[in-house]
């Protein structure tokens, strides 16, 4: 029941295989169908997903039926499978499931010349049952998932706050087992993070912010609104052209 939260990808296959390897069940192998394009890295599962009887696994995608039968992130074990079909038994209940396989799709978004609209076209679909071996996942793939138990493996982490997202999938400590010691040097924050919460802290209040600014707008408005240099202006040109040489005039 356990599930182990490692730092890499091949750290967390090898633990899959070797997990795998141990049942004694027989392997059955569920090739995906894929049509269109779709670029195999992009891939969303296994194109020959591996089971055996006995295997832990999670979702990997919502119920897309709408009753809500599973979550991404959710956990069960294979209990029954046959060349074209996997059943599951659910870690928080006792019914079986027989699995349906969903779909991937993958999208080109373009812009359409007549109507300034976004569209989007489907150009490949990849469809396999939406499970996949899970005695082991990295932390990234883990985030948003909550465990009742897992074997946190972070000695090798190496990006901002992977250590503060792998222990804060457990509930409680009482599930918590650490593979190996986690040291200083492991555990940062994003540098671009730290910087944006000093800065934000640093700021005015918003109230203080708005009456600064109300004063200087009010300030640009009057200053914009009686603005009599154009009006000096063509009052010094008039006189300019209106001044005469001629004695007989009168200055009135």
């Amino acid at each position: 029941g356990y599930i182990t939260l490692t730092t890499h990808n091949r750290r967390a296959n090898l633990i899959n295989d070797s997990e795998l390897n141990k049942l004694k069940t027989k392997s059955c192998f569920f090739k995906a169908e894929i049509s269109g394009k779709f670029n195999e890295n992009a891939f969303p599962n296994d194109e020959n997903l591996a089971l055996k009887i006995g295997s832990q696994v999670m979702f990997i995608k919502n119920d897309s039926s709408g009753n809500a039968s599973y979550f991404n992130g959710k956990l069960a074990t294979v209990i029954h499978l046959a060349p074209d079909e996997v059943q599951v038994r659910m870690d928080d209940q006792k019914e079986d499931y027989v699995l349906k396989k969903e779909n991937w799709e993958n999208k080109r978004y373009q812009l359409n010349a007549e109507t300034k609209e976004l569209e989007e076209e489907v150009i490949g679909t990849f469809s396999q049952y939406p499970i996949k071996l899970a005695w082991a996942v990295t932390v990234h793939k883990s985030q948003g998932l909550t465990f009742d138990k897992a074997i946190v493996d972070v000695g090798q982490a190496f990006a901002p706050g992977q250590v503060y997202v792998a222990l804060s999938r457990l509930r409680s400590l009482e599930g918590l087992i650490l593979r190996t010691r986690i040291q200083t040097e492991v555990i940062f924050s994003d540098a671009k993070v730290v910087g944006f919460t000093q800065e934000k802290t640093s700021q005015q209040d918003l109230p203080e912010l708005l009456r600064v600014h109300q004063e200087h707008y009010l300030f640009q408005l009057v200053e914009r609104t009686f603005e009599f240099e154009s009006l000096i202006g063509a009052l010094i040109q008039f006189q300019k052209e209106q001044t005469s040489s001629l004695e007989f005039e009168e200055e009135e």
